[in-house]
């Protein structure tokens, strides 16, 4: 009987162990499609800003979205065109994404792109 005992609560002693291990959900976010390997130096509208921004804003900035009457989000040339609103709105002042608001790398990465003048 003590060895059964024994068992089962090196058994749970274990299963606590590993679900100590998994991973931190306080830890980065996983980046948009396309961000696999961007830093600031290389980071381009093609490579993680156009998939940041479809993920994140276009829900609201395009189609009948309650955000188009300010901005509509329609590739490059629309983001290039309101880059200082972009700027203000979701770098400075940090009230969009209206839904959440960005990780510290995202943010990082979208400055770094506006900084390098926007870069296709």
């Amino acid at each position: 009987m003590k060895q059964q005992l024994w068992k089962t609560s090196w058994l749970w002693l274990m299963m606590l162990g590993l679900l100590g291990c998994s991973k931190d959900s306080d830890g980065p976010a996983p980046d948009p499609p396309g961000g696999d390997g961007v830093t600031a130096e290389n980071v381009t509208y093609g490579n993680f800003v156009g998939s940041l921004l479809q993920s994140k804003c276009s829900s609201c900035h395009t189609g009948n979205g309650e955000g188009t009457s300010l901005w509509t989000f329609s590739g490059y040339n629309s983001v290039s065109a309101n880059l200082a609103r972009i700027n203000d709105v979701v770098v400075v002042r940090r009230i969009m994404p209206k839904n959440g608001s960005l990780t510290t790398r995202e943010l990082d990465l979208l400055k770094a792109w506006i900084e390098k003048g926007a870069p296709q």
